[in-house]
Protein backbone atom coordinates (compact mmCIF):
# COMPACT_ATOMS: atom_id res chain seq x y z
CA UNK A 1 0.00 0.00 0.00
CA UNK A 2 0.93 3.32 -0.89
CA UNK A 3 1.64 5.46 2.26
CA UNK A 4 3.08 9.55 2.35
CA UNK A 5 6.88 10.13 2.35
CA UNK A 6 8.13 10.99 5.92
CA UNK A 7 10.83 12.55 6.96
CA UNK A 8 13.30 12.53 10.13
CA UNK A 9 13.40 15.29 12.33
CA UNK A 10 16.83 14.91 13.77
CA UNK A 11 16.92 16.83 16.58
CA UNK A 12 13.67 15.60 17.80
CA UNK A 13 14.20 11.72 16.42
CA UNK A 14 10.83 11.53 15.60
CA UNK A 15 9.27 10.91 12.33
CA UNK A 16 6.49 12.74 10.80
CA UNK A 17 4.33 13.30 7.37
CA UNK A 18 6.02 15.42 4.63
CA UNK A 19 4.50 19.02 4.25
CA UNK A 20 2.63 18.79 1.36
CA UNK A 21 1.84 21.79 -1.09
CA UNK A 22 -1.44 23.22 -1.38
CA UNK A 23 -2.49 22.63 -5.31
CA UNK A 24 -3.02 25.77 -7.14
CA UNK A 25 -6.63 26.95 -8.07
CA UNK A 26 -7.14 27.27 -12.03
CA UNK A 27 -6.97 31.11 -12.98
CA UNK A 28 -10.48 32.35 -14.31
CA UNK A 29 -10.59 33.97 -18.01
CA UNK A 30 -11.99 36.60 -18.85
CA UNK A 31 -14.31 36.33 -22.24
CA UNK A 32 -12.74 38.57 -23.55
CA UNK A 33 -9.24 36.71 -23.15
CA UNK A 34 -11.15 33.42 -24.64
CA UNK A 35 -11.92 35.22 -28.00
CA UNK A 36 -8.66 36.67 -28.26
CA UNK A 37 -6.91 33.12 -27.56
CA UNK A 38 -9.60 31.52 -30.51
CA UNK A 39 -9.03 34.14 -32.71
CA UNK A 40 -4.99 34.01 -32.67
CA UNK A 41 -5.82 30.04 -33.63
CA UNK A 42 -8.39 30.96 -36.11
CA UNK A 43 -6.18 32.99 -38.15
CA UNK A 44 -2.55 31.24 -37.10
CA UNK A 45 -3.70 27.77 -37.72
CA UNK A 46 -0.67 26.82 -34.94
CA UNK A 47 -1.36 23.41 -32.95
CA UNK A 48 -3.11 23.73 -29.38
CA UNK A 49 0.15 22.80 -27.95
CA UNK A 50 1.65 25.60 -28.88
CA UNK A 51 -0.95 28.10 -28.86
CA UNK A 52 -1.40 27.40 -25.01
CA UNK A 53 2.51 27.35 -24.37
CA UNK A 54 2.33 30.97 -26.05
CA UNK A 55 -0.58 32.35 -24.22
CA UNK A 56 0.24 30.11 -20.65
CA UNK A 57 -2.90 28.32 -20.78
CA UNK A 58 -3.44 24.14 -20.65
CA UNK A 59 -3.96 22.79 -24.14
CA UNK A 60 -6.92 21.32 -22.14
CA UNK A 61 -8.57 24.89 -21.23
CA UNK A 62 -8.41 25.76 -24.97
CA UNK A 63 -9.93 22.76 -26.32
CA UNK A 64 -12.89 23.53 -24.06
CA UNK A 65 -13.49 26.98 -25.23
CA UNK A 66 -13.57 25.81 -29.09
CA UNK A 67 -16.17 23.22 -27.97
CA UNK A 68 -18.29 26.35 -26.48
CA UNK A 69 -18.02 28.41 -29.09
CA UNK A 70 -18.80 26.25 -31.45
CA UNK A 71 -21.89 25.31 -29.38
CA UNK A 72 -22.48 28.54 -29.34
CA UNK A 73 -22.42 29.16 -32.68
CA UNK A 74 -24.80 26.04 -33.68
CA UNK A 75 -22.68 24.16 -35.01
CA UNK A 76 -22.96 20.49 -34.37
CA UNK A 77 -20.25 18.93 -32.33
CA UNK A 78 -17.75 16.40 -33.77
CA UNK A 79 -19.79 12.65 -34.02
CA UNK A 80 -23.09 14.39 -33.93
CA UNK A 81 -25.52 12.95 -36.83
CA UNK A 82 -26.18 15.76 -39.43
CA UNK A 83 -28.58 13.75 -41.82
CA UNK A 84 -32.56 13.34 -40.90
CA UNK A 85 -33.58 9.92 -39.38
CA UNK A 86 -34.90 9.43 -42.68
CA UNK A 87 -31.72 9.64 -45.24
CA UNK A 88 -30.14 7.40 -41.77
CA UNK A 89 -31.76 4.58 -42.08
CA UNK A 90 -32.00 4.44 -46.24
CA UNK A 91 -27.98 4.70 -45.88
CA UNK A 92 -27.48 2.10 -43.08
CA UNK A 93 -30.40 -0.14 -45.10
CA UNK A 94 -27.33 0.19 -47.74
CA UNK A 95 -24.87 -0.89 -45.87
CA UNK A 96 -26.60 -3.89 -44.69
CA UNK A 97 -27.53 -4.97 -47.91
CA UNK A 98 -23.44 -4.34 -49.32
CA UNK A 99 -22.57 -6.75 -46.48
CA UNK A 100 -24.52 -9.63 -46.96
CA UNK A 101 -23.87 -9.85 -50.87
CA UNK A 102 -19.81 -10.04 -49.16
CA UNK A 103 -21.07 -12.71 -46.53
CA UNK A 104 -22.46 -14.31 -48.98
CA UNK A 105 -19.92 -13.78 -51.28
CA UNK A 106 -17.16 -14.90 -49.10
CA UNK A 107 -19.74 -18.37 -48.02
CA UNK A 108 -19.43 -19.20 -51.54
CA UNK A 109 -15.26 -18.89 -51.72
CA UNK A 110 -14.86 -20.95 -48.49
CA UNK A 111 -17.21 -23.37 -50.17
CA UNK A 112 -15.39 -23.63 -53.41
CA UNK A 113 -11.76 -24.04 -51.68
CA UNK A 114 -12.85 -26.34 -49.30
CA UNK A 115 -14.12 -29.14 -51.59
CA UNK A 116 -12.10 -31.28 -52.61
CA UNK A 117 -10.86 -31.88 -56.36
CA UNK A 118 -10.74 -34.95 -58.27
CA UNK A 119 -7.52 -34.08 -59.92
CA UNK A 120 -6.13 -35.03 -56.53
CA UNK A 121 -4.96 -38.75 -56.32
CA UNK A 122 -2.61 -38.40 -53.56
Amino acid sequence: MWSYPRFVDRERGTSQKEPTTVPKTKPAYSAEFKREVLAYRASTGQPPKEIAEHFGISTNSLRTWQRQARAALGTPAPGVATESPEAELRRLRRENRELQMRCEILKKTVGIFSTPSGNDSR
